[in-house]
């Protein structure tokens, strides 16, 4: 590998960190702007509102922080937030949450990210940790179920996998799975729910590409991430007989890209030498496989970087000195890392083992024999509230039989797939049978699953199903249990239910 060096005399650099962050801003923004396109074109505009009310949020909470923090330590405060670039927080924070996210988990997690993640440690350019990752971090541990339920995103590829062990039993296991999100090609695309910022790989390696020309961040770090991942998960595949889509997905899906394009390569948070942000990435790509097939979290690169990002210092150590005379000693330290990372790697692929996705899509949830998901119920909520947004339709209405069709929280519609074998993607379909005689529902059945394999079938499965059973079909002033961790989908049951309720006493 070819270490470029600058020996002096050294000249004045053209660009400013200034014209620096304001290019990577820019950058982040098309990021934004695709994730806003996507939910308006999708789910209409409320969806692209709420994005936008999310990065304001961000934004106002980062700015108040700073303000009253530079002004209780009696500091010039419009001259350090101009020197310190809250935005830039702010804004890689909201592209890594969901479009459901509450706007108060959003700004508490920005104030802690600034106050604890930056301004504690003397301010930009002196804090050890990526102030976006801790404040993530903070959202992912402290306000998990925080969400506005207003606003569905469907299942993340990486949380739906990650239910399936991160392994499957044949290709064509794993492409009835990527159907899900439109196939391989629609995750590269990143025209499925998600976070914001984080679905469309396409549009990462275009900025990532823009921003690397231009000098704003070090190509060495995604380069170096990709490649080591990319292997790391090849070797993973090829231990249980996956092909190529398996490395592929690893990379695409997730916050993979997005966070070796907008967070390893930050300069204040990573090595100084080029040598030493090679192995950082090095370690973050080791660390984001290993945490994803091992530890109980779908995603891995948010606490890669932060571990990274303790050891920086330790990197710092190992590669300092005169460079073109350790050049020798770099490239031993990368094989040291790289064989580490191999080995620590294999041993966790060892331990997993390919088994089938909890449900496939149109399968009729878990009706199919297969282990149904934990079912909890909580969240009650009125059978007479509007669930217009479910789009129940009434199919049949014969003699108290009432077949309905609704969308659920799969909201994905994959092309050249909708219709085929009577699956209707994105909805679900229920058989409701209503006893006229004592004005009670007899049973109900899940005729077809549109929804999202490991989520909503917990609220199409016959054990939520079968607590509609003597259900007072006279009014709808009831109360109805929701089910923990699929609250969408079951919300859109209770609109079927509902609509047919309201079939039959019409």
């Amino acid at each position: 590998m070819k270490f470029t060096f600058k020996p002096s005399p050294n000249y004045r650099d053209k660009q400013s960190t200034q014209s620096i962050m304001i290019e990577l801003m820019i950058g982040l923004l098309v990021v934004f702007a695709f994730g806003a396109f996507y939910y308006y074109s999708e789910f209409g505009v409320n969806y692209a509102i709420r994005a936008v009310l999310l990065l304001l949020t961000a934004n106002v909470a980062a700015f108040l922080t700073e303000a009253v923090w530079y002004a209780c330590c009696k500091k010039n405060v419009m001259k350090e937030i101009s020197a310190s670039f809250p935005a830039i927080t702010a804004t890689i924070l909201t592209l890594m949450v969901s479009i459901n996210t509450s706007y108060y988990a959003l700004a508490v997690s920005t104030v802690i990210a600034i106050l604890f993640g930056k301004l504690v440690f003397g301010g930009f350019g002196q804090n050890i940790f990526n102030p976006a990752a801790v404040g993530r971090a903070v959202l992912m541990t402290s306000f998990a179920g925080l969400v506005v339920a207003d606003f569905a995103t469907g299942a993340t590829p990486t949380g739906a996998y990650a239910s399936a062990g991160w392994i499957s039993t044949s290709q064509a296991a794993f492409d009835t799975f990527a159907a899900n999100f439109g196939g391989m090609s629609n995750l590269f695309v990143g025209m499925y729910p998600g976070a914001i910022g984080e679905t469309s790989a396409l549009v990462i390696i275009l900025v990532g590409i823009y921003l690397s020309i231009r000098k704003v961040i070090d190509w060495r770090v995604p380069v170096t991430f990709v490649v080591t991942m990319f292997v790391l998960t090849f070797m993973v595949g090829a231990m249980h007989g996956q092909g190529l889509y398996y490395p592929i997905f690893h990379l695409i899906s997730g916050g993979a890209l997005f966070g070796a394009v907008f967070m390893m390569t930050d300069p204040v948070t990573n090595p100084t030498s080029a040598p030493g942000r090679i192995i950082f990435a090095m370690g973050c790509a080791i660390l984001t496989v290993v945490i994803r097939i091992k530890a109980n979290l779908p995603e891995g690169v948010l606490f890669s970087i932060l571990i990274m990002n303790m050891l920086t210092p330790a990197i710092e150590r190992l590669t300092d000195g005169k460079q073109i005379a350790m050049v020798k000693k770099n490239l031993l330290s990368m094989a040291i890392v790289l064989i580490v990372g191999f080995v620590s790697v294999g041993l966790c692929a060892l331990a997993i083992e390919p088994k089938e996705v909890n449900a496939e899509v149109g399968n009729g949830g878990s009706s199919d024999g297969k282990d149904a998901p934990a079912l909890s119920l909580g969240n009650p909520v009125s059978l007479g509230e509007d669930f217009a947004r479910f789009d129940a339709q009434v199919e049949s209405n014969e003699n108290g039989v009432v077949t309905v069709k609704v969308k659920g929280y799969g909201l994905i519609d994959p092309e050249g797939h909708a219709g085929e074998s009577g699956i209707d993607y994105g909805r679900n379909a229920f058989e409701i049978t209503i006893d006229t005689s004592v004005n009670k529902i007899q049973s109900i059945k899940n005729t077809a699953f549109g929804d999202t394999p490991g989520f909503g079938d917990k609220a199409t499965s016959q054990e939520y199903l079968d607590t509609f059973n003597d259900l007072d079909t006279t009014s709808l002033d009831q109360e109805i249990d929701t089910v923990t961790g699929a609250t969408w989908t079951s919300k859109s049951v209770i609109a079927a239910v509902q609509a047919a309720i309201t079939a039959v006493n019409n």
